[in-house]
């Protein structure tokens, strides 16, 4: 009866989930109907652009409107419009760039991007995609470059890669510079069609959000460009693994800021205002200290005040007026700075000597009234104005470690004059004094800066750097797709093998992450178990340089060396009496709540290995006592040990180390939780997927590995292959101190290796281990650091000290069970 009623209550919920789903879907056809144009959802396009919804089979309509839109999934394919019409007539003779601004804006960036367009256009066809407005869309409209409205796509990559799509399919694109970071969303898109980029980076990661947009942005680019090296300097403090990513400096080109034809009347009123203004402020002779830039904390506009009010504390403002020009200053409207800013210049006095000025299109008239720029900038990559002050024969004064002016100052030995210490406003008071007090120094310095900047701030020396990379770009761009190539036809992608957080919705698409992880040396992946394409890099004649070593393996004929492992599986034969075996198995049990899945996975193999627990404290050792009865095999020992050495401290000091010596193969397990992950899931699935290798939930692993290792001798020993490229981290010197005790050979700079320091092992192999007679005292105390340790290091040298007696390691991979 009850069996009657549990399958009628099935076929209800059925029916009810069949209905809202009928109901659902003429909602959702209905509601798009409705919105029309406004929407212009395309169902077709939608199933072709989102395979993982056409392969679930579940309704477009319905899952745009329920989920897609919230998603940011697009429903339509983008339209070029007139554009692709202009595209269509590009002139076929010569080669087509593409150059991405963020916006439209009369800042830095979108500035560079005109002048990009205006000395590229003299040799190629230029497409300019601007992904936002502004005060300069009718410059980029009127550049002469096709001009691609993409406002709307500067955070839909989706919809940009869609966009990206047709714009390939018209024209050929020879490279693509990528201005700024914040225009990476078109990067994944011109990668999955080959286009060579060049992403020019001017922002420091310090400012820059999401955290992750400068490991993106390097991650898709071909080459990378920082304006100065403070820049890189800033990328690689915030994500040290970019210290092996290569870039290259190239401080960008003095800007022109006229772009059309302009009002020459209203020109020649500002300037006469201009001039009008400056001449009372400098009645008396005096002369001009200016600063310039939006009215923001990041350009330190109050550090600008500060040192104003430092100059007439020391009793040398007589002579000196502060001009700040720049968009902005608002105290009675802008609560957030410029209220601050006037209070600030009243409190300290100084409502007489400083003068604010707005934005001028007549800034040439600024600069020929003043004697001396200051950037007072808390971070400010490569300000133009410095640039433009400098070349018209600007004495500058910077903070160090702020921006790139400051190693172009120390190259013109210019330091200790014009180069303040770290915000250090008093050093920058004093220098400028110093400097307005001597009037043949200021001219010294200003010819010093004309004549340098002449020479490294050009635009036409910047764009034949930047042509220079793209020829580097252009040919690893090749090689790329010739790899893919190569790695595709092979067919020997595991889309269950991957990492789950790097699959994506299309084979095409992992593969193309694939070499683009191998290119940028950020986030190396693997597409199958058993082959190391970092260890066969560094080690085989047969890699070649610049090439994808797993394409580079597969043309090379798949050669056999130490990049091949053997991979057991679950269809694995089990040939040896795993029963009768000599065989011993040490858990650390930290977390007693862990120890009983163990005991479920043991229960699924034929193998009933010996235990040795190692305890925590008396709290566990009960908890563990009390649950061990339910264990058909024989439980040697359970101790606690000191909470020192993880798991490898009990694992090589604990049980008089009976379960090392009195034993043919040994088992090391821990349960393992990592609450150092802000992911507490990161943690689990780890775990899961160390127990289903080396134990088996469902499959008999234990029995496979334990097998092995006793029919073949040589066998030394057995871990679960794991599809990330770890290496040693922080802790090679560690490593290297072990090894000269250990005896080994120089390290290799690529290792496979136990990750999470699990294993089954031929205790023979490891024998050498006794060497350093290890005592509980040798463990580093805790708290341990997440990287970088003895312990860490002892991970990484368990094959290694295996493969030095003489034995042979091999891996295991249970199919769709991955981290």
């Amino acid at each position: 009866m009850n069996e009657l009623k549990n399958k009628m209550r099935n076929k209800g919920r059925q029916v009810k989930q069949l209905a809202l789903g009928i109901a659902q879907g003429l909602y959702a056809r209905a509601y798009i109907k409705a919105k029309g144009d406004s929407l212009g959802f395309d169902p077709v396009f939608y199933l072709n652009q989102y395979p993982d919804i056409k392969n679930s089979g579940t309704d477009p309509f319905s899952h745009y409107v329920f989920h897609g839109r919230k998603e940011g999934r697009v429903g339509h394919s983008p339209v070029l419009s007139q554009s692709s019409f202009e595209l269509a007539e590009l002139d076929p003779s010569r080669d087509t760039v593409i150059v991405v601004s963020h916006e439209a804006s009369r800042t830095g960036a979108p500035i560079l991007s005109l002048n990009l367009i205006m000395m590229l256009k003299r040799h190629y066809n230029v497409i300019a995609m601007v992904l936002g407005g502004g005060e300069l869309t009718d410059e980029f409209k009127n550049s002469g470059a096709v001009f691609i409205d993409c406002a709307g796509l500067r955070f839909n990559p989706d919809h940009a890669r869609v966009l990206i799509d047709k714009i390939c399919s018209l024209n050929k694109i020879k490279f693509a510079l990528i201005n700024s970071v914040e225009s990476r969303v078109v990067l994944q898109g011109l990668a999955a069609n080959f286009v060579p980029t060049i992403s020019l980076l001017h922002e420091f990661s310090a400012y820059t959000r999401p955290k992750t947009a400068f490991m993106e942005t390097m991650f898709w680019s071909t080459r990378t460009v920082f304006s100065s090296s403070v820049i890189h300097q800033s990328a690689v403090r915030d994500f040290p693994n970019l210290a092996n990513y290569p870039v290259h400096i190239l401080p960008q080109g003095r800007c022109d800021v006229t772009f059309a034809d302009v009002d020459e009347e209203k020109v020649v009123l500002e300037e006469v205002r201009l001039r009008n203004i400056f001449k009372a402020l400098k009645k008396g002779n005096k002369r001009i200290v200016l600063g310039a830039g939006l009215i923001q904390l990041r350009k330190g506009v109050d550090l600008f005040i500060d040192c104003a009010a430092r100059v007439l504390e020391n009793g040398e403002m007589d002579g000196l007026h502060f001009v700040w020009v720049g968009k902005g200053y608002d105290p009675e409207n802008d609560v957030q700075y410029s209220a601050y800013l006037h209070d600030q210049m009243l409190r300290a006095d100084l409502q007489d000597h400083i003068t604010f000025i707005p934005e001028t299109s007549a800034i040439h008239v600024v600069y020929d009234e003043s004697s001396a720029v200051l950037i007072t900038s808390r971070l400010d990559p490569l300000p133009n104005v410095a640039i433009d002050a400098m070349s018209l024969g600007l004495p500058v004064l910077c903070f160090d470690k702020t921006t790139g002016i400051a190693d172009f100052l120390d190259g013109c030995g210019l330091r200790e004059a014009c180069v303040a210490r770290y915000l250090h406003v008093p050093d920058m008071a004093q220098k400028l004094s110093a400097l307005m007090a001597d009037e043949a120094t200021v001219s010294a310095i200003g010819e010093t800066l004309k004549s340098a900047s002449a020479r490294q701030f050009t635009m036409q020396t910047y764009v034949d750097g930047l042509e220079s990379i793209a020829k580097e770009a252009i040919a690893q761009t090749a090689q790329e797709k010739l790899d893919y190539t190569t790695i595709e036809q092979a067919d020997v992608y595991r889309g269950d093998f991957i990492p789950r957080y790097h699959r994506t919705i299309s084979d095409f698409d992992t593969l193309r992450m694939h070499g683009r992880s191998w290119a940028s040396n950020i986030k190396e992946r693997r597409l199958f178990p058993g082959f190391h394409p970092a260890v066969f890099a560094e080690q085989s004649d047969d890699y070649k340089a610049g090439q994808n070593p797993l394409a580079c393996y597969l043309r090379a004929g798949k050669p056999e060396g130490p990049w091949i492992h053997e991979v057991l599986t679950p269809s694995s034969p089990v040939s040896a009496d795993v029963e009768r075996g000599r065989i011993a198995l040490h858990i650390h049990v930290f977390y007693a709540d862990l120890f009983e899945q163990i005991l479920d996975c043991l229960s699924v193999n034929k193998v009933r290995p010996d235990l040795f627990l190692s305890a925590p404290n008396e709290q566990v050792k009960a908890e563990l006592e009390a649950m061990t009865p339910k264990y058909s095999g024989n439980v040697v020992a359970i101790e606690v040990v000191p909470n020192k050495g993880r798991d490898i401290g009990p694992f090589l000091s604990a049980f008089n180390r009976r379960h090392l010596r009195e034993y043919d193969i040994i088992g090391h397990l821990h349960t393992k939780k990592s609450k150092d992950q802000s992911n507490p899931e990161v943690g689990s699935i780890w775990y899961d997927f160390l127990i289903e290798n080396l134990l088996g939930r469902t499959n008999p692993m234990a029995d496979v590995i334990t097998s092995r290792l006793l029919s073949d001798s040589r066998m030394g020993m057995v871990f679960a292959d794991d599809p990330h490229i770890v290496c040693w981290g922080k802790n090679r010197p560690y490593a290297e101190a072990l090894q000269e005790r250990l005896g080994l050979n120089p390290l290799p700079e690529n290792i496979i290796f136990p990750v999470g320091t699990m294993f089954w092992a031929r205790t023979e192999s490891l024998r050498s281990l006794d060497a350093l007679e290890l005592t509980w005292s040798d463990y580093p105390d805790e708290p341990l650091p997440y990287d970088g340790s003895m312990l860490h290091a002892l991970e990484r040298l368990f094959p290694l000290i295996v493969q030095s007696n003489g034995y042979d390691i091999a891996l295991t991979n249970v199919k769709s069970i991955t981290r």
